[in-house]
């Protein structure tokens, strides 16, 4: 699954990234990058035998337990 993740990471290197001299893409892309690994590792996972969901749903799994930055307004007492 390592190898699979850094696979999926060097996938997401694009060219002008490339072209930049840079190893690891951008940080603003960290969320979409993120969940392009995490689905690739999860359907190796699957494929070893270690997760027992189905292919068809890891890419809603994935979305449903990323973390999300929506924060509740402050409202001082």
């Amino acid at each position: 699954m390592t190898k699979v993740a850094s696979e999926a990471l060097a996938k997401q290197v694009t060219s002008e990234e490339r072209d930049a001299g840079l190893l690891f893409p951008a940080v603003s892309r960290l969320r979409s990058v993120s969940f392009e690994i995490a689905v690739a590792v999860a359907h190796q996972a699957i494929q070893d035998g270690v997760a027992a969901v189905a292919h068809d749903d890891v890419e809603r799994l994935v979305r449903e337990a990323r973390w999300s930055h929506d924060y509740q307004d402050y409202v001082p007492a």
